[in-house]
Parts: C-alpha cells; sequence; structure tokens
C-alpha cells in the first residue's frame, strides 16, 4: 500500500511498554519519526529518556570502536 504510516511504531499505541530509552541523532533521517515516537510513548504514559547526538549518522553507536559518540551513546544505553 502507499500509505504504510500504521506500520511505524510512531503511529502505534505504546500502551504497556516498559521503560524506554532511546538513542538518535539530530541529524538522521529518522529523527522526525523518533520525536513522534518519544512523544506517543510518553503520551501513553511510558517512561522515555532520550540522549540526543550532534552531526551522527543512523546506528552511530555501532561504530563505537571508531568515533568516541558511539562509545557514549552506548553507555547510556547501559545506564
Amino acid at each position: 500500500p502507499s500509505n504504510r504510516r500504521h506500520q511505524s511504531p510512531a503511529h502505534r499505541s505504546c500502551l504497556g511498554l516498559p521503560p524506554l530509552a532511546v538513542v538518535v541523532s539530530e541529524h538522521e533521517a529518522c529523527y522526525d519519526q523518533t520525536v513522534l515516537l518519544v512523544n506517543r510513548a510518553r503520551a501513553d504514559g511510558v517512561d522515555v529518556t532520550v540522549g540526543a547526538w550532534r552531526y551522527m549518522c543512523h546506528v552511530f553507536p555501532m561504530l563505537s570502536a571508531f568515533v568516541p559518540e558511539g562509545r557514549e551513546a552506548i553507555d547510556f544505553m547501559v545506564e
């Protein structure tokens, strides 16, 4: 279908989810969807902690061996 909005977690119920730790780059393609997801989850009563980094690519924590921000993001997720 041309409208896949219903497939995005940002447009689905977050009721009953456990606390979320969200890591995002302010400059990645999914940033707007991530903001929608965070707002939806909070509206549904989910405790959400957000870590946002600048100038990083999507999945930058996987680059932790090469960029310090990746290591910071992993440490954020573990806390």
